[in-house]
C-alpha cells in the first residue's frame, strides 16, 4: 500500500471509523474465483484513463476531508539509532551478540585448535542453541565438526563436575544469570518515531528501485490489478504479446490477493491494525512481492510434482514385482503420500477457520449495506469457527473460571507463603521424605533462600532495565518526558549452598542418563 503520502496534507476533521464486516461464507473456495471487478468501486477508485503511475507525494488537491492517522511520522534522522540498528541486524545475521567483552584466548581441547573468534561463536550458539544441539551449534561455528564441538562440550562438563567435587555450590546464582530488559512504553514510542524516519527513507528508495524495474505497474493497485488481468485475457492467444504481461498476472488473480487483505488481513476491528486508519487507498502490493510469491508457488508445484511421480512410480513398481497388472497412472493416495513425505498441510480450512479471531475482524451473518446500523450482533469468535468448520468441533469451550483471589495481610504474607508452599511440598510430594520436625525445619529453609534469590535476581534485573532505558534515551537524544524512578544497583547477590535441589533433582542432568546406541543397534 502506497504510505508515502505527507501526513500534514490530511485535515484535522476527525472521523469516526466505523466497524468492519465481512459475511461468513461456508465454501471458502470462493476466495479463489477468477473476477476482473476489483471490489473496491465505493472507494472512489480513480478511471481507467488517468495516468497508472503513482507518485511518490500525493498533490495537495488529492487531500480528502476525512483524516486518516498515519503510523509513522516523519522527523530527524537519528544516526545514534541508525548505527544501533546496523549492530542488530549484524548480530543477527553472523548469530553473533557483538558486546563489550574481552575476546577469550585461544585453547587447545585434545587435538582441536580453538580461536578467539571460534570459541565465542561457540558460546553464542550454545546459549542461543542449548548444548544438545551439536549440528546447530557446528553450523554456527562454522569451522568445527560435531564431533569437535561434541568434545569441547564434553570438557566443559568434565571441569564442572570436577568444581562440584570441591565447591556445593552452584557457579552461577541465579541473579547473575542475564535476563531481558524492560523499558517503559513512552520510550518503546521514542524508538518507533527514529525508527519511522529510518523506515521512511528506506521506503523511498525502494520505491524507486521498483519503479526502474517494473515501471507503471510498479504498484499493483486495485486499478493496475483490473487491467493486468484485462491484459492476460486479451493476448492469452498471442504468445508475442502475452509476453509483456508478467508472469505472476497470468499466475494469480491480483484482484482477489488485493481483496484479501481489504476484506481480511488488514480489517482489523483495532483502528491501528486497519487499511482505513492510515490512508484512503485501499491496500496495494508491489510487483516484486508478486513475483516473489510466482516464484515461491512454482518451485513448491514442481517440488510437489516430483514427489508426487516418485510415489507413484515406487507404488507401480512395488506391485508390479509381485506380479500385479498396475496402470501407469497417478492415483490420489500418491499426492497424500507426498504431501505427507514434503510436511505439507492436505488442507488450508484449518488456517481459514481460526482467520476471525487471529486478525480481530467483526463478523455478521447479514452484515449491513454501506453506513446503516447492524440490525443483529456480531457473531463471537466461536460461532464463526463452528460454521467455517461445518460442525466439526464441538460446542462453545467452556472457559475456566479465575479462583477468587486470596486475601493476603500485608504484615504476615511472606511468612505466609512460604509456610504454605513448605506444607504443599510435603502433602504433594511422591518420595522418600520424611514429614518430620527436622526434614520440615530444612525445607522451609531452602524454600525461604530460593525466595530470597528470586528477590534479588529481580532487584537485579529492575536495575539492569533502568540502566538500559537510560541509555537508549541517550541514544535517541531525547528527555523522558518524566523523571525515571531510578533503581539502586543491589550488589553482588547473596550465595547460599541451599536450594530445593537438595530435596529434589531438577532434571537437568536428563542427557546424562540416557543410554547411548550404535545405528547397527537400532535397525
Amino acid at each position: 500500500m502506497d504510505q508515502d503520502s505527507d501526513s500534514t496534507n490530511h485535515k484535522p476533521d476527525a472521523a469516526v471509523i466505523p466497524p468492519t464486516k465481512i459475511k461468513v461464507e461456508r465454501d471458502t473456495q470462493e476466495i479463489a474465483e477468477a473476477d476482473l471487478s476489483t471490489g473496491y468501486e465505493e472507494y472512489g477508485e480513480p478511471a481507467e484513463s488517468q495516468d497508472l503511475r503513482s507518485p511518490l507525494k500525493r498533490p495537495l488537491d488529492d487531500a480528502t476531508a476525512v483524516y486518516r492517522p498515519f503510523k509513522r511520522h516523519r522527523s530527524e534522522l537519528n544516526f545514534g539509532y541508525l548505527e544501533l540498528l546496523n549492530e542488530e541486524i549484524q548480530a543477527a545475521a553472523q548469530r553473533i551478540l557483538f558486546g563489550d567483552q574481552e575476546p577469550l584466548p585461544a585453547s587447545q581441547i585434545g587435538l582441536t585448535a580453538w580461536s578467539p573468534a571460534e570459541k565465542q561463536s561457540f558460546f553464542e550458539a550454545v546459549a542461543r542453541l542449548g548444548k544438545h544441539d551439536l549440528p546447530g551449534i557446528a553450523a554456527t561455528v562454522g569451522s568445527k565438526s560435531v564431533a569437535e564441538v561434541s568434545q569441547y562440550l564434553l570438557h566443559l562438563q568434565e571441569a564442572c563436575d570436577a568444581r562440584r567435587q570441591q565447591v556445593s555450590r552452584s557457579i552461577l546464582e541465579l541473579a547473575e544469570y542475564p535476563a531481558a530488559v524492560e523499558i517503559s512504553q513512552q520510550c518503546c514510542h521514542a524508538q518507533e518515531e527514529a525508527a519511522d524516519e529510518i523506515s521512511l527513507k528506506q521506503e523511498v528508495r525502494e520505491e524507486m528501485r521498483e519503479q526502474s524495474r517494473w515501471g507503471d505497474i510498479w504498484d499493483v493497485t486495485p486499478k493496475v490489478a483490473k487491467k493486468l488481468s484485462r491484459d492476460v485475457h486479451l493476448h492469452s492467444q498471442d504468445a508475442h504479446t502475452s509476453n509483456d504481461v508478467p508472469q505472476f498476472a497470468q499466475f494469480f488473480h491480483l484482484s482477489n490477493w488485493l481483496e484479501l487483505s481489504a476484506r481480511m488481513f488488514m480489517n482489523s476491528s483495532v483502528p491501528a491494525n486497519n487499511w482505513k486508519s492510515i490512508d484512503e487507498d485501499p491496500p496495494s502490493v508491489w510487483a516484486t512481492t508478486f513475483d516473489d510469491f510466482y516464484s515461491l508457488a512454482v518451485s513448491v508445484t514442481r517440488r510437489l510434482v516430483q514427489t508426487t511421480l516418485f510415489m507413484a512410480m515406487s507404488r507401480i513398481r512395488s506391485k508390479t514385482a509381485i506380479g500385479w497388472k498396475i496402470r501407469d497412472m497417478v492415483q490420489p493416495q500418491d499426492v497424500e503420500a507426498a504431501i505427507s513425505s514434503l510436511n505439507m498441510a492436505l488442507k488450508s480450512t484449518d488456517a481459514w477457520i481460526g482467520s476471525a479471531r487471529r486478525l480481530r475482524l467483526d463478523v455478521y451473518e447479514d452484515p449491513p449495506e454501506g453506513e446503516e446500523e447492524p440490525d443483529e450482533d456480531r457473531m463471537t469468535y466461536e460461532e464463526v469457527e463452528r460454521a467455517l468448520s461445518d460442525g466439526a468441533t464441538s460446542g462453545p469451550q467452556k472457559q475456566a473460571q479465575p479462583n477468587p483471589p486470596l486475601s493476603v495481610s500485608p504484615a504476615d504474607d511472606e511468612e505466609r507463603e512460604v509456610d504454605m508452599e513448605t506444607r504443599e511440598v510435603l502433602e504433594s510430594t511422591i518420595g522418600d521424605i520424611r514429614p518430620d520436625k527436622a526434614t520440615r525445619k530444612a525445607l522451609r529453609a531452602c524454600i525461604a533462600t530460593d525466595r530470597l534469590k528470586e528477590r534479588q535476581a529481580e532487584e537485579v534485573d529492575q536495575h539492569a532495565s533502568y540502566k538500559a532505558e537510560v541509555e537508549m534515551w541517550n541514544v535517541l537524544q531525547k528527555k523522558p518526558p518524566m523523571d525515571l524512578p531510578k533503581k539502586q544497583d543491589p550488589g553482588p547477590p547473596r550465595r547460599s549452598t541451599q536450594s530445593m535441589d537438595n530435596f529434589f533433582p531438577s532434571g537437568r542432568d536428563w542427557a546424562r542418563k540416557l543410554l547411548y546406541y550404535s545405528e547397527w543397534e537400532r535397525e
